[in-house]
């Protein structure tokens, strides 16, 4: 119900923003406190501790805390129960007690060796911060619940507690774009500012469009071996796990904008609880409006029973809200990243999972599975749609990477976005690197997306690719609302004689139905007398997936939609695959949804209020 109340509000907030002026879509470059910071090399490195009034399992008594680089430490505090808490820290060096919203006045710092003392109340999140001298290196903590022991723990700086980590973690060179003549490969380089990692060999891969081979890829990737199809359709949540081959793991990555406690969220993080266990980074990034209380409950209390489980709980910060049109987007900004990757120490164990799917029932099943025994775990109401906590299905689509070298390259580029400025969003920049790149069939690059501080470069980045094309573009994706930029793109493409397919569900059945249906109808409108536009519509489930092919030569697979939100307001992550082979199994899975669609014409009837809102630069730039 309280998911249901904040997305009407935002709506209805949307909506009323339509009285203001319609601004310019594309901001040529960040500007304001954003450049400041950006140009200053400045960065707030902030983690979450979650406590309980239990404690840490045994032995886990360590908590690494953030510090990579950084000119600003802070530790968020988040209590689990419905107690009372007192933190007491002893550091080595500065250290103080603040609150979040930064509206009391500074408070003085404590003289190392002195304590900070920090009282919490019950279920308390996001409210009150340990803030640490960038010389910190150690605090002895002492947790106390009220009206039981106390329990400890040693808040530690990762970068230099674990140096092996803070090798993975180091800056990557930047990759500025070659010179070749093929205009594809230019294409495929030139990012323009946008994050991205340097084009490395492809390895071994595997599609993996069945919701079930998804899931079963990540149990496999964690406990090294598959699960039957029987055991992942039974739905029993606490069904027996053999870890006997489970691979020794470094470092896990589950970021997505949906992490849900249901059948699948609770089959992961089992395996995760045994990783952790055994000193395994964790590293959870999942934006915080999409999260219910159960789903808190079952991730924020693993990190609080396992430190090591480090989560990100993403809501666009008020430092960042630049302008009108920021201070709207903390109403809907979301991480819309997708990655699951594990770094083994065991060559060729590691693994990378990048595409469109969450972490969320609707992903791999049909319909949900019954965990009434399970009261713990959400029971879904099927009636409901995902966006008000009830079931909704999808037809989606991942990449898995298997070769150490592709892994390792998409594991430390992801690190610029997890040691991001958390003031502005803005991830780490690389190091400078070579003048010139080169790139040829059989590479894969991975991008991260962040609008309001690149200056929408992902734009930039998909237009070069779509002028680049000289004979087809194929695209399966859910939402069209697209720049002005990639419209002209895309007519320049028709000028050249270029074959456009793309496929959609039209009608999407989920809570901004409404909106998002009439802004893909509009589409058929707009583009549908020459686009071969489709509908796909595999009933109970929406396509999902969001998958480029161009000139068979190259594929994108990406957490990117082509709608406004992805290029101006979410933060958005893909990869870019320069290869034959892996373009034309891509384009015979969006050939396969076209094979089962209708081709849709113009003269699609598209609601006045939508045409009216579609005007309105905020408004239609929020869909």
């Amino acid at each position: 119900m309280k998911r249901a109340f904040r997305t009407t509000a935002a709506l209805l907030l949307l909506a009323v923003s339509a009285c203001a002026p319609a601004a310019n879509p594309i901001v040529p470059r960040p500007g304001g406190e954003i450049a400041t910071r950006l140009a200053s090399g400045e960065r707030h490195a902030i983690s979450m501790l979650v406590l309980s009034r239990d404690g840490p399992a045994a032995g886990q008594d360590r908590f690494y805390f953030d510090a990579l680089a950084a000119d600003e430490v802070s530790i968020d505090l988040a209590v689990r129960d419905q107690t009372r808490m007192q933190l007491r820290a002893v550091c080595d060096g500065r250290a103080r007690r603040r609150s979040t919203d930064m509206q009391e006045t500074s408070p003085a710092w404590v003289a190392p060796g002195q304590p900070v003392v920090i009282e919490l109340s019950p279920r308390e999140r996001f409210q009150t911060r340990l803030e640490l001298g960038t010389e910190v290196q150690h605090c002895d903590a002492t947790i106390t619940p009220g009206g039981q022991a106390p329990y400890r723990l040693s808040l530690l700086r990762e970068d230099t507690a674990l140096p092996w980590l803070s090798r993975i973690d180091a800056p990557l060179p930047s990759c500025p774009g070659g010179d070749s003549t093929d205009p594809l490969v230019r294409a495929f380089l030139a990012t323009d500012g946008m994050s991205a990692s340097c084009p490395v060999a492809l390895g071994r891969t595997r599609l993996l469009p069945d919701g079930l081979d998804a899931l079963d890829a990540k149990v496999e990737a964690l406990l090294g071996r598959r699960l039957t199809r029987a055991q992942l359709l039974a739905g029993d949540a606490d069904m027996p796990l053999d870890f006997s081959n489970a691979p020794q793991l470094d470092l896990i990555y589950v970021n997505y904008l949906n992490l849900n406690a249901d059948f699948s969220g609770y089959l992961i993080s089992r395996m995760l609880a045994w990783h952790a266990a055994r000193g395994t980074i964790v590293r959870i990034l999942v934006s915080d409006i999409m999260q219910t209380e159960t789903d808190r409950r079952l991730f924020e209390g693993l990190a609080a029973r396992y430190p090591t489980v480090q989560i990100q709980s993403y809501r666009f910060p008020a430092e960042a809200a630049d302008g009108f049109e920021g201070q709207m987007g903390r109403l809907h900004r979301v991480s819309h990243v997708k990655l699951f990757a594990t770094l083994a120490r065991e060559p060729g164990r590691s693994t990378a999972m990048v595409g469109g799917r969450n972490l969320h029932e609707g992903y791999f099943y049909e319909e949900p599975r019954d965990l009434s025994a399970w009261p713990f775990l959400h029971q879904y109401d099927p009636n409901q749609t995902k966006l008000t906590g009830g079931f909704t299905a999808y037809q989606d689509f991942e990449i898995e990477f298997q070769s150490d070298v592709a892994v390792r390259s998409i594991i430390g580029h992801m690190a610029a976005l997890w040691h991001r400025d958390h003031d502005s969003q803005a991830p780490r920049p690389p190091l400078p690197g070579p003048q010139r790149v080169t790139a040829q069939d059989g590479m894969v690059r991975h991008f991260i997306s962040v609008p309001f501080t690149d200056g929408e470069a992902q734009t930039g980045y998909f237009v070069g690719l779509l002028d680049a094309a000289r004979h087809s573009i194929h695209i399966a994706i859910p939402y069209l609302n697209m720049p002005p930029e990639l419209e002209a793109a895309l007519n320049r493409a028709r000028d050249r004689g270029v074959e456009v397919q793309v496929v959609t569900t039209v009608r999407v059945r989920e809570a901004t139905d409404f909106m998002v249906t009439g802004l893909n109808r509009q589409f058929a409108n707009d583009f549908g007398d020459w686009v071969q536009f489709y509908d796909y519509d595999p009933v109970p489930r929406l396509l999902h997936a969001k998958l480029f092919v161009i000139d068979d030569r190259l594929a994108i697979i990406t957490s990117t939609n082509l709608n406004m939100r992805s290029f101006v307001h979410d933060m958005e992550n893909g990869v870019v695959v320069l290869d034959r082979d892996v373009a034309a199994q891509v384009d015979a899975v969006i050939g396969r949804f076209i094979a089962e669609g209708e081709r849709v014409m113009p003269g699609q009837e598209v609601p006045r209020l939508v045409q009216w809102l579609r005007r309105l630069g905020a408004v239609t730039r929020a869909f």
